[in-house]
């Protein structure tokens, strides 16, 4: 029985994760306008959010179908044998292990990918902490390359080279200072790494298609902190002046950083100068989206425990009803 229940939890949670991925993506180019249309600071949040929710939502609501007292509550009583309340079980020993085998097999791709990355970013620590001098909260490196990037996942700090320093004014410096702080306040290298984590079931092309606005929105957000400071048309400059530094003197980042002018600098630039028609949102629309949220999921919950029983058929099998 344990193995039934491992093996048809593990197989349902995946589907619906593949499922709901696949949806998510065939539905976003309806919804991108709108999110993109945000204040970067809410319409990053909001890009994480629908990127992290399927799997999210699959695992979730997996979980409460597995739950007697939660599934009693969201799912219409039904007879199969008798009308006690049940979750969808495979009867196949075949089907369940290799429902366990394949669920194990994603689980520790997962650990696997973030347990390298931490140790990844962890050498790149050492290796840059010894290299640089501590100037306050931020490290010098150096380097005749104009280098800045924000580094690490729940503790980041500020790498910038002696060169990029050299080129700088006193107002660039600040500015870019100001844009690597909100990275390292927001703890953007995490929010994408928990992105790719979670859009992993997904093929490689559309993956990187879904990440892609979110690494730009994110950028945005930065550089629309910074010029609340020093206002937008001071942050475009210093974006213009640090890209074409760059195009003179290409150099390597360190894989996972964040950098202030690698990315899709021309679109940053576009939405500064139009930064005053971005919309926020305000707190009780958050809200309502929220409600919403856990509405859609506890909604999930009975169509998800039929539709596998359904499936559970269909491949042979017979839901058994545990007493």
């Amino acid at each position: 029985m344990m193995i039934n229940s491992v093996g048809t939890f593990a197989s349902i949670w995946l589907a619906l994760w593949l499922a709901l991925s696949v949806l998510f993506v065939l539905v976003y180019p309806l919804l991108r306008p709108a999110l993109l249309n945000l204040h970067p600071r809410h319409g990053s949040t909001l890009l994480l959010a629908y990127w992290v929710l399927p799997f999210a939502a699959s695992l979730l609501s997996t979980l409460i179908l597995f739950m007697p007292p939660a599934e009693t509550l969201l799912v219409e009583a039904h007879c199969h044998e008798d009308c006690a309340s049940h979750v969808p079980l495979i009867d196949s020993a075949v089907l369940a292990w290799f429902g366990i085998v394949l669920g194990a097999v994603v689980v520790l791709g997962l650990v696997w990918r973030f347990v390298a990355t931490l140790h990844r970013s962890r050498q790149l620590h050492a290796q840059f902490d010894f290299l640089g001098r501590r100037r306050g909260a931020w490290y010098e490196m150096e380097s005749d390359c104009p280098l800045v990037f924000t580094l690490g996942w729940w503790r980041p700090r500020i790498y910038l080279s002696s060169g990029l320093r050299a080129a700088c004014s006193e107002q660039d410096l600040d500015i870019i200072l100001q844009h690597e702080r909100a990275h390292q306040e927001r703890r953007d290298n995490l929010r994408l790494l928990v992105a790719r984590l979670c859009c992993a079931i997904l093929p490689a092309p559309l993956a990187q298609r879904v990440l892609s606005d979110l690494q730009v929105v994110t950028e945005q957000a930065c550089d629309f902190r910074a010029a609340e400071r020093c206002g937008e048309v001071a942050v475009a400059e210093t974006l213009l002046k640090i890209k074409r530094l760059l195009l003179q003197r290409p150099a390597s980042l360190p894989q996972d950083a964040m950098a202030f002018a690698e990315r899709d600098v021309e679109a940053r630039i576009k939405a500064l100068l139009v930064a005053s028609s971005r919309v926020t949102l305000q707190g009780w629309q958050l809200l309502a989206l929220l409600v919403l949220g856990v509405a859609l999921l506890g909604a999930m919950v009975g169509p998800l425990h039929h539709g596998s029983e359904w499936v559970i058929d269909a491949l042979g099998a017979h839901a058994t009803l545990p007493h």
